[in-house]
């Protein structure tokens, strides 16, 4: 399988594969090889299909058609209309805590272990948008 590893760690198989820029991990408590490269291979290959399907960073999707549609309507599958739904549900149930376009703080955010923060006047212009 490629861009994937497994490993017998003595009672359980540890597959592992990059994905999101994450390391991910599957753990499996079986003692049949076959069936754990079959595991691993079908999550594998579904966290890879969710980030060609959903991630901001790729322009082949539908986020990217979302993201540069100017405002205007964009046709999206099922799943994705569920997934908007819920996320709609989530921002809703958290008083507003939880917001699915808070991605465009990240040109103004640094996520990198410091504790510098932006000036509000960087946050202030991109709230709008």
């Amino acid at each position: 399988m490629t861009g994937t590893s497994l490993e017998y760690t003595g009672n359980h198989w540890a597959g592992r594969f990059q994905a999101m820029a994450s390391p991910c991990e599957i753990l499996m408590d079986i003692d049949d090889r076959a069936l754990a490269e079959q595991l691993l291979a079908i999550a594998s290959n579904e966290a890879w299909r969710i980030e060609r399907a959903f991630s901001r960073y790729r322009d082949d999707n539908p986020i990217h058609r979302i993201n540069h549609a100017h405002g205007q309507p964009v046709e999206v599958d099922p799943e994705l209309a569920a997934l908007l739904d819920y996320a709609g549900q989530c921002y809703k149930l958290s008083e507003g805590m939880f917001d699915i376009t808070s991605g465009i703080l990240r040109t103004a955010w640094r996520f990198d272990g410091s504790d510098r923060l932006p000036a509000q006047t960087a946050i202030d212009a991109l709230l709008p948008r």
